[in-house]
């Protein structure tokens, strides 16, 4: 019995240790490798409709993709298909007000610019 329970708080230990670390760097990658605001009108490749359920979205680096939240929306350009971006509060990057809850952006390397 107390051995269970020593493997769980050093599994949730490592987990909750691990899931910091990501995040903290998260915050120390450069905000460029988010990528920038695409200009009203630009062609996206994705839309992405924003709901009070959303909490994560997928995106692929190198796309622009287009976020809808109710009434308003903004496009953002994830420019980097390569630079292996880390998860991001999609807050950082929105219109300030637009996003009354946290949405972790997860942005996938682009194949077409893997190396094989």
């Amino acid at each position: 019995m107390k051995a269970k329970l020593l493997i769980s708080a050093v599994a949730t230990a490592i987990f909750t240790f691990s899931s910091t670390a990501v995040f903290a760097y998260a915050a120390t990658q450069p905000a460029s490798f988010r990528g920038s605001a695409a200009p009203a009108g630009a062609a996206v490749d994705q839309v992405i409709i924003v709901t009070d359920a959303t909490r994560h979205v997928n995106v692929v680096g190198g796309s622009t993709v287009r976020f809808v939240v109710g009434d308003r929306s903004f496009s953002w350009s994830f420019q980097n298909g390569s630079a292996h971006v880390l998860p991001f509060d999609l807050g950082a990057v929105a219109p300030q007000g637009l996003l009354s809850h946290p949405v972790t952006a997860y942005v996938s390397d682009n194949p077409l610019y893997q190396s094989t």
